[in-house]
């Protein structure tokens, strides 16, 4: 009997989350090498009789993209029934998130809820690009993070884009008379002695973000303080260990930002999108929170006052919202 290959399917899954084979490889929790899930791929292909995807760049084809939907709705749909099967109450509302978002934003939002429903709650500390797995997994209910460029919006777990934020460049005590706009940074990395910079680990989205623009403009900067939070970086950088990469984010009761920063023009470094993952069928409780972020977003986001590259203020920027996302 022909069986259908359900293992090599999940690995086609993580493939596609990460990126790549190489990526699932190096940064997954697969457990295998690389020539094994090469093995497993090419053993899927057979069974299906189609190309799913190119290898080098990673590329899925429009079967590969049909057959990734189609398995990640029935991935759902299996975690649903075991939920009903296990016929859980009282469940408690999983959030998954940075640890800058579960400190700074998700505070002000969880008081909103009432007191009963604050007791039910449980918050994971999670990179961004663990997210999808999260809730993937049934980990966690809603997650809400950067998204990876491979991420489609409306794929499966849901992804609802809820703002485009840019990026800001630290400037560490030791640089700030002579590093007052993007070009300056960039007559820095061309000469031979290279500023230091303090950065979040390589398989993080936002340090592959960054990475990839400055490739695209064929500059070169390696990072020489590796930290593990998005949060430590402004402290480093302020006890002028280097410069360091961050988000420009809204304004909120708990970041106090002091340190001298720089806004990266879009078109030298594109902005980043924060999204919301959730599956397909939420209970009230997740629904209620869902909307929670949304209003959110929408609120403070919109009309948040954003400069530009010459510090003239811009409001109500059209690319911060998305203004697609459905209703539940």
């Amino acid at each position: 009997m022909n069986f259908f290959p359900w293992y090599a399917t999940e690995l086609f899954l993580v493939i596609c989350e990460s990126g790549g084979l190489s990526a699932a490889s190096r940064f997954g929790k697969i457990g295998i090498s690389q020539p094994a899930l090469s093995a497993q791929m090419t053993a899927l292909e057979q069974y299906l009789g189609v190309s799913l995807f190119q290898r080098r760049p990673f590329l899925l084809t429009e079967k590969g993209k049909l057959f990734q939907e189609e398995a990640m709705r029935l991935r759902t749909r299996m975690n649903v029934l075991r939920n009903g099967l296990s016929a859980e109450s009282e469940k408690p509302l999983r959030i998954a998130a940075s640890d800058i978002i579960i400190r700074d934003y998700l505070p002000e939002l969880l008081l909103k809820l009432d007191v009963v429903t604050r007791t039910r709650l449980v918050l994971r500390e999670a990179p961004s690009q663990d997210l999808a797995c999260a809730v993937r997994d049934d980990e966690a209910d809603l997650a809400i993070g950067m998204l990876s460029r491979h991420v489609a919006t409306g794929s499966t777990p849901l992804v609802e884009i809820i703002a485009s934020l840019p990026l800001l460049l630290l400037v560490p005590p030791s640089h700030q008379e002579t590093v007052r706009e993007w070009s300056d940074v960039v007559k820095l990395l061309n000469n031979n002695a290279k500023p230091r910079l303090v950065g979040l680990p390589q398989n993080n989205l936002i340090m592959q973000h960054t990475q990839a623009a400055l490739r695209r403009a064929g500059l070169e900067w390696h990072t020489t303080l590796e930290v593990s939070s998005m949060s430590h970086i402004s402290k480093y950088v302020a006890l002028d260990f280097g410069f360091g990469f961050a988000i420009q984010a809204p304004p909120s009761s708990s970041n106090h930002e002091t340190n001298h920063s720089i806004l990266i023009p879009e078109q030298k470094m594109p902005m980043l999108k924060l999204g919301v993952w959730h599956t397909e069928h939420l209970d009230p409780l997740a629904v209620q929170m869902l909307r929670l972020i949304r209003n959110f977003a929408k609120k403070y986001i919109l009309s948040w006052v954003l400069p530009n590259e010459k510090g003239i203020p811009c409001r109500n920027r059209e690319s911060l919202w998305d203004k697609k996302i459905e209703k539940i």
